[in-house]
């Protein structure tokens, strides 16, 4: 490692250290802030950043981090009792999402990588939120939750189809491969019956998954080994990383209720170091001479509001639920900024040549901007629904 490459891995851990003290000041995200931060290192250690493996290798493991933990936080009890007709809407409103993606992508006459922004849905920026409002507990940041989980979950699927579409057309190779993923799907759900069956006969065996007390962090440890398993399982099986570690922790999820306690340490140790590592990385991946050109920053506001659209579309279905019109309102608002998934596929798209550096600085602009816009306005109305239930 030369003096160099040393110095920009210096940088970087000072920057995943002071940024969430910067952007409290400045009311900015931390992902957003450390984006920023990697866009501005890249103008002094560009050529050291493509020669120095161990950031790359680091922003990668913050990255299946980051999945992991998005599958862990999905609340399945939630789901199991929210009404069906309740259940069924949100589902339905996925849907249109996803149909309304589509449309618009045909319409514009747009690559399809553009549906897969539009119809994209993350709850990583949306549990903060909820938690600052100070509403997650309550029945408006569940049903957020909710949907954002299943939008979420359709996501990922649609990632992943789409990652096998670029890489192998409608061919015999690509049904191959979704055989292969109908394998590792089952293999996951099989897996997950027999533990969780293991675990109803012999509960003392789930003390080592939760367990955080113990001096060997046995609960750390264990789901470490569960993250690793489904990341090579699905590296076996030639699929996306981050693929298996989101199954993982749904998996996770599935079998331990009871998880918050390791779920916290996890996402301490991840959210703490990790996870900044990997967006200020995808920062580094950018020329920050691209957000000057007015294509991107056109193309940029375009996707960020073409996200908003086909959202608040979808959401007149939800007309037919006895939510009031601003609860209506602010599920569209709440769901449009995907934020992680969004850099995630601007990086995916530049990484495989799907997509060339413009359109990527277009899409981490329209990641940044909707991650800087819809949070604040959700707050807003959540704090207008508040008053209005007090008043």
């Amino acid at each position: 490692m030369s003096n160099l490459e040393a110095l920009l891995l210096l940088s970087i851990c000072a920057g995943a250290f002071l940024m969430p003290f910067i952007c409290r000041r400045l009311a900015l995200p931390s992902p957003v802030g450390e984006i920023l931060y990697g866009l501005c290192l890249g103008l002094f250690f560009k050529e050291e950043f493509h020669q120095t493996t161990i950031i790359t290798f680091l922003g990668e493991l913050g990255f299946i981090m980051l999945m992991y933990l998005a599958g862990l936080e999905i609340n399945f009890e939630k789901i199991k009792i929210t009404p069906k007709k309740e259940l069924f809407l949100y589902i339905l409103m996925v849907i249109v999402v996803v149909l309304f993606s589509v449309g618009t992508t045909v319409f514009l006459q747009q690559e399809p990588v553009y549906a897969l922004l539009y119809l994209t849905t993350a709850v990583g920026l949306l549990f903060p939120v909820l938690k600052e409002t100070e509403v997650l507990g309550s029945d408006t940041g569940q049903r957020l939750l909710i949907i954002g989980s299943i939008g979420e979950v359709v996501s990922l699927v649609s990632l992943t189809l789409f990652i096998l579409y670029y890489r192998f057309g409608f061919s015999l190779q690509s049904l191959i491969h979704l055989g292969q993923m109908a394998a590792f799907v089952l293999a996951a759900y099989i897996i997950y019956k027999l533990f969780r069956l293991l675990v109803w006969w012999f509960p003392v065996l789930s003390r080592p998954f939760l367990e955080t007390g113990d001096p060997a962090q046995s609960g750390i440890r264990a789901n470490f080994v569960n993250m690793f398993f489904f990341v090579a399982l699905a590296a076996l099986l030639d699929m996306e990383l981050i693929v298996g570690a989101f199954l993982g922790g749904m998996a996770f999820g599935l079998i331990f209720k009871k998880r918050e306690k390791v779920q916290k340490r996890i996402g301490a140790f991840a959210y703490g170091f990790l996870i900044p590592v990997f967006f200020i990385e995808v920062g580094l991946r950018f020329d920050i001479e691209n957000f000057l050109d007015i294509h991107v920053v056109v193309m940029g506001l375009v996707i960020s509001f073409i996200i908003f659209f086909v959202r608040i579309m979808a959401a007149l279905v939800l007309f037919l639920s006895p939510l009031s019109l601003m609860e209506i309102v602010l599920i569209p608002v709440s769901t449009s900024f995907s934020l992680t998934l969004l850099v995630a596929i601007a990086a995916f798209g530049l990484e495989q040549q799907i997509i060339n550096q413009s359109q990527a600085a277009s899409i981490l602009l329209a990641a940044i901007l909707t991650a800087l816009i819809y949070p604040a306005i959700t707050k807003r109305i959540i704090h207008s629904i508040s008053q209005e239930k007090q008043g």
